[in-house]
């Protein structure tokens, strides 16, 4: 009888063990949420045996995302960025968040002589508003009236006080270029306070990575730009951030294709790049160097790239890929 509840005593040991190897090496349950925020769609996606701690880390990251958009919309009349748009020369009082943003931008604009420049508000409502209502092109005084209401150095900020002004009436900004980055570094700090170790959060295409994917880095297939069935490349992202610009997100033809990626030395679309995808540690700097880049075109863009050392890759009209050093 001893020897028989020995015996048991043995399978049932034995039988832990290997239910406890099998469990260390199974896949990790995955939890993702999809919801509608910042005019895209955001999906995150957490790799956690604790799935009750995924979803409440879910939880925090999304209302992060809402948080910062309700500070930096454009279109909600109580945002900063509105109230800033509306008090135009009179200083408005900020966040940190959007002082911090818009001084990530200043930096932009400043490296790229200009090519970035979120005061390039007025050139959208001309392009993407009125033109495309009334179905006619702009007259060159029309461009040339829009466009002197753009530049980044008649943004004044003042990061001591934490405000911001204009020194010029009629302009406003956008941050459409570089809030959705910094909304994905933020939900990603959200998680890592969560103690989510592994996770991908994505907002319109902006991505970025924490951790890997039951051991295999995160990947993300970049599309051709004049074929969604297609992919160009297979990105590896190892805690790394992704953005695209492209001229075929926001657009509409009228003797030509104009979109939502204004020049704004020219006051027109910019036509040197198709897309420019950038891989940096932060979202926020993805996001802004990918429209930087794609406004500078290929051969100042890749030399901008070069010499930050940051991975990127464009597309040019005649379908070229170029690639940065670093990438290479």
């Amino acid at each position: 009888m001893k020897k028989l509840i020995a015996e048991l005593i043995i399978i049932s040991l034995v039988t832990i063990v290997l239910l406890a190897c099998i469990n260390e090496y199974a896949p990790t349950p995955l939890v993702e949420r999809t919801e509608q925020v910042m005019g895209t769609y955001a999906t995150i996606t957490i790799i956690d045996r604790n799935t009750t701690r995924a979803n409440l880390a879910l939880d925090a990251a999304f209302e992060e995302i809402k948080r910062v958009e309700g500070l930096m919309s454009l279109y909600n009349e109580s945002s900063e960025v509105a109230l800033l748009n509306s008090n135009g020369t009179n200083w408005t009082t900020l966040s940190y968040d959007t002082i911090y943003v818009l001084k990530k931008a200043e930096y932009y604009s400043r490296i790229s002589n200009g090519s970035f420049d979120i005061t390039c508000n007025p050139l959208l409502n001309l392009w993407m508003v009125k033109v495309k209502k009334e179905k006619r092109m702009p007259t060159p005084d029309e461009v040339e009236e829009a466009r002197e209401l753009v530049g980044y150095e008649h943004l004044i900020i003042d990061d001591e006080l934490n405000r911001a002004k204009f020194d010029k009436e009629g302009m406003s900004i956008t941050l459409g270029g570089i809030a959705m980055g910094y909304a994905v570094d933020c939900a990603c700090e959200k998680l890592i306070e969560a103690g989510i170790k592994h996770a991908l959060v994505d907002i319109g295409g902006d991505m970025r990575a924490i951790g890997d994917k039951n051991g295999v880095p995160w990947e993300v297939a970049l599309q051709n730009p004049r074929n969604k069935e297609e992919y160009i490349t297979i990105i590896k992202l190892d805690n790394e951030s992704v953005a695209t610009s492209g001229d075929y997100e926001r657009y509409f033809f009228l003797k030509e294709r104009i979109h939502h990626i204004m020049n704004p030395k020219t006051g027109y679309s910019a036509d040197e790049c198709i897309s420019v995808t950038v891989i940096t540690q932060n979202c926020i700097d993805a996001d802004a160097l990918s429209t930087t880049v794609f406004v500078m075109g290929p051969e100042k863009g890749k030399a901008l790239l070069d010499e930050l050392g940051i991975k990127g890759l464009i597309i040019s009209p005649d379908k070229q890929v170029i690639k940065s050093e670093v990438f290479q």
